[in-house]
């Protein structure tokens, strides 16, 4: 995407519109002022091209053709500080009456009368404090746009709108308002450099984006709430930092990081076609699934863990029963559109703002024993919850899936080791190996590989890809499970490749429940014909 997309408007209401002998626009795509004003910001782009112009402290506003000396004092008729302003008291006055947003980063309704009444009374009494200081109103030409452009602030979703709008955007990640990471779908990573003035700018849009996407009221981000982990209507994930000079936070700059809910729900075979896996590694990982297999999926962030694991909870059937337990938010989206049609989806809470009401993975795998599973399925392994998920897997009849990370599959019993010891300090050694090796039957490791050649000379792109599958076998010599590297990604041809057999024990499993499944079908289909 180019420098030029970043400044496409990010919201419906665009007060644009010609006053006097010229062209004035504002909004707050980083809080930009009016055209032909204000100074050019190039660091941080492309070749240093000047594209979007920036409302400095001391920039005058040429209002009805009236010249720049006549007009010296109500340079606050276009500051988007005065926007600002009268977008976060509107928002606060709301939220004070009880007045909440949709949730979801969607904002508040801008058709509410409420809402409407209440930019205006915030423009009039901008308009009295002028007088009193001696100024003149506001110009009724820019009072509108002001007005206007305080809705836009109030429903809009800033800068980072054209991003969130793309469907092929899969993570965006704000180091400061001067950077500013976009991922795509192919593995792209460009960043789109400043999308804000400063960070004092990007401070107010992480408050104002929390009280949107904050229904309940519980969305804090100030000194005594440094973080915040939102997730929007679409599904995505949002977590905030509080940082800068300005602020008593975590970091020198604001971070904010996006993750966007993207279930392409393309199967396994989708998988396939995207590059993801060989239709071999395909079949055996559908018919591991369907036999009740217990997986972990590993690799390191963003290798696509969450993506494959949310495809092969497609190859389960669908008379069983999966509950899913994930952490803050809700990812695999069982239960949209009747994906699944018996499903219950579990998610953590965190602590309000009294530090109360705290809801752990741990409880709610624990949770999972009184609600009949088939399947428990975890989001993420990251600690103590992974005892109880160990157990909870020996006793369903189906199993367990879940992710954790690691960078290799060998690594991962290790790292699920320190989990459960973590949990249970008492629990011995030899224990701890051998609830891992009688529970768990299959680690398939996923990660971003850059390829040898790139097509037709382009840059080369890392890639996801399935580079290993690993079956987990009994305690060995060493007291650790065995471990046989079922795939193994040979790097020198770029493709998986089968390295040992199956065990006896896993084929046999797998074999009796496919033979199962086709006797039950033989049997479903003969009832319905003798109908």
């Amino acid at each position: 995407m180019s420098a030029s997309d970043v400044t496409t408007a990010w919201t419906a209401v665009e007060p644009e519109g010609v006053v006097g002998h010229e062209v004035m626009r504002i909004d707050d795509r980083s809080r930009r002022g009016v055209v032909g004003h204000g100074h050019h910001d190039t660091e941080n782009t492309p070749g240093g091209q000047a594209d979007r112009p920036i409302l400095s402290g001391d920039d005058i506003v040429d209002v009805d053709g009236a010249s720049a000396s006549t007009i010296a004092g109500n340079t606050a008729e276009a500051a988007p500080e005065l926007i600002i302003d009268i977008a976060d008291s509107v928002m606060a006055r709301l939220v004070d009456r009880g007045v909440a947003p949709r949730g979801g980063g969607a904002g508040f309704d801008a058709s509410s009368v409420e809402l409407q009444s209440l930019i205006v009374a915030a423009v009039d009494e901008a308009d009295r404090v002028r007088v009193r200081q001696g100024q003149s109103p506001l110009p009724s030409g820019v009072r509108e746009h002001v007005e206007s452009a305080a809705m836009a602030e109030i429903i809009g979703t800033g800068p980072l709108d054209p991003y969130l709008s793309d469907p092929d955007v899969e993570e965006i990640d704000v180091n400061s308002a001067a950077c500013t990471w976009v991922t795509w779908g192919d593995g792209r990573k460009v960043d789109v450099g400043r999308l804000w003035p400063d960070d004092v700018a990007l401070t107010q849009f992480q408050k104002r984006l929390a009280r949107r996407m904050s229904a309940t009221g519980e969305g804090r981000l100030d000194t005594a709430s440094p973080t915040l982990t939102l997730q929007t209507r679409a599904g995505d994930r949002v977590v905030m930092v509080l940082g800068g000079e300005s602020e008593h936070g975590l970091s020198p700059h604001p971070r904010l990081s996006i993750r966007r809910y993207v279930i392409r729900r393309t199967g396994l075979s989708g998988l396939v076609q995207r590059g993801l896996m060989v239709p071999a590694a395909a079949d055996f990982l559908s018919a591991a699934v369907r036999a009740g297999c217990t997986i972990l999926i590993s690799g390191p962030p963003g290798a696509g863990k969450t993506t494959l694991l949310t495809e092969l909870l497609g190859e389960v059937d669908p008379n069983e029963r999966i509950i899913t337990v994930e952490k803050h938010l809700l990812e695999l989206g069982l239960e949209v559109g009747g994906r699944h049609r018996d499903s219950v989806a579990l998610h953590t809470r965190g602590a309000n703002a009294e530090g109360l009401g705290e809801v752990g993975t741990r409880q709610l795998v624990e949770l999972t024993r009184r609600l009949n599973p088939d399947r428990v399925v975890i989001g993420e392994l990251v600690e103590d919850e992974a005892l109880d998920m160990l157990d909870v897997a020996s006793m369903c009849s189906r199993g367990s899936l879940a992710t954790i990370h690691a960078h290799t599959a060998e690594a991962v019993i290790h790292r699920l080791a320190y989990y459960v010891a973590k949990a249970q300090t008492s629990l011995p050694e030899f224990a701890v190996w051998n609830l891992i090796a009688h529970t768990v039957d299959l680690v398939v490791h996923v990660d971003a590989i850059t390829p040898r050649d790139s097509p037709r000379g382009q840059p080369l792109t890392p890639v996801r890809r399935v580079t290993s599958v690993i079956e987990i076998g009994p305690v060995g010599e060493r007291g650790v499970p065995t471990m046989s590297d079922v795939l193994v990604w040979d790097a020198a041809h770029d493709a998986l490749r089968a390295k040992s057999p199956l065990s006896s024990r896993l084929i046999d499993r797998i074999r009796s429940h496919s033979a199962a499944s086709s006797s039950l079908r033989r049997r479903s289909s003969g009832a319905g014909s003798s109908q």
